[in-house]
C-alpha cells in the first residue's frame, strides 16, 4: 500500500515538474514568483535571485528522492535516478527549449535534493522499524 501511494504521488509530482521545466518559463513564472518572495521574505531581502534558484532547484529534488527511495528500497539507487532525471530535463530543454537555459549546474542541485530526500526516507524508514511493535 504504502509503495502504490508513492507511486502515486510520484506520477503526479512529475506532471507538475514537467509543467515548470518542460515548458516556456512563461507558464511556471507564478513558482518562481512564489519561490522568490519566499526566499526573500525569510532571509529579510538577503537572498539573491541566483541563491533563491539554486535553492529551489534542490528542493523541486527532494520529493522525488524520497518518494523513489520508498519505491526502490535504495538510496542510491533513488539518487541515480534523481541525477538522470534531471539530466534529460537538461538534455530535453537544450534540444527544444530555446527560452530556457540547461546548466550542469542544476543536474547537481538537483542531484543533492535528490539525495536529501533519499536520506530523509531512509532516516524515517529507519525510525519506523525501531519504533514498530516487537522490536527492541
Amino acid at each position: 500500500m504504502k509503495r502504490l501511494l508513492a507511486l502515486a504521488l510520484l506520477a503526479g509530482y512529475s506532471l507538475v515538474v514537467a509543467q515548470l521545466t518542460l515548458r516556456d518559463p512563461e507558464h511556471g513564472r507564478w513558482a518562481f514568483s512564489f519561490a522568490d518572495r519566499l526566499a526573500t521574505s525569510a532571509s529579510s531581502g538577503r537572498l539573491s535571485w541566483d541563491r533563491t534558484e539554486v535553492l529551489a532547484n534542490v528542493a523541486l529534488f527532494v520529493p522525488y528522492g524520497f518518494l523513489l527511495r520508498i519505491l526502490l528500497g535504495r538510496a542510491w539507487a533513488a539518487v541515480l535516478l534523481c541525477v538522470l532525471i534531471s539530466a534529460g530535463i537538461e538534455l530535453a530543454q537544450q534540444a527544444y527549449l530555446p527560452t530556457r537555459v540547461p546548466t550542469v549546474a542544476d543536474v547537481e542541485h538537483n542531484a543533492l535534493g535528490g539525495l536529501l530526500g533519499a536520506l530523509l526516507a531512509s532516516l524515517l524508514t529507519t525510525f519506523g522499524r525501531a519504533g514498530s511493535p516487537g522490536r527492541a
